[in-house]
């Protein structure tokens, strides 16, 4: 199992906020779109998100690495990255529902589970208060989905 981190940053707000605004999205390796909103997970020089939908080229939309897999600042990114996916490049469309882009958007860490068996996303949701008055030292999981591969 690999657990993939998306720190919360402006690249990954923007990149929800933009998927949010979007009507139709695209399956990668093909013509195919849906209206169902997603992301895309790739796997090439590093492991990230970037956008699925159908937009103009002219906009430069982020893409999101995941935490310890930018080979523009991480070292031997290349080796990781194949022991945590596996060898061969990808790229994966992955659902979101708008309950998780708006998290996303509003600052929360995102972070993919890859086994193989399933994908699943999940959003760490620290309430600072719930753990300032409540005594909690652990942040709340909101599961969005697992998909069996």
């Amino acid at each position: 199992m690999t657990k993939l981190t998306f720190k919360s940053s402006e690249g990954l707000k923007t990149l929800a906020d933009k998927t949010l605004k979007t009507m139709f999205f695209k399956y990668p390796y093909t013509k195919e779109t849906t209206k169902e909103k997603g992301l895309w997970l790739v796997k090439d020089e590093g492991i990230y998100l970037r956008k699925a939908f159908v937009g103009s080229k002219k906009e430069k939309i982020p893409v999101v690495y995941a935490e310890g897999f930018d080979p523009n600042k991480d070292k031997d990114v290349w080796d990781r990255s194949v022991d945590a996916v596996g060898g061969d490049d990808f790229a994966l469309f992955l659902p979101f529902t708008n309950a998780g882009l708006n998290l996303m958007k509003k600052g929360v860490d995102t972070s993919v589970k890859v086994t193989d068996k399933y994908i699943e996303v999940t959003y760490s949701v620290l309430d600072e208060y719930e753990n300032k008055h409540l005594g909690k030292k652990y942040p709340n999981v909101y599961s969005e989905f697992a998909e069996e591969k």
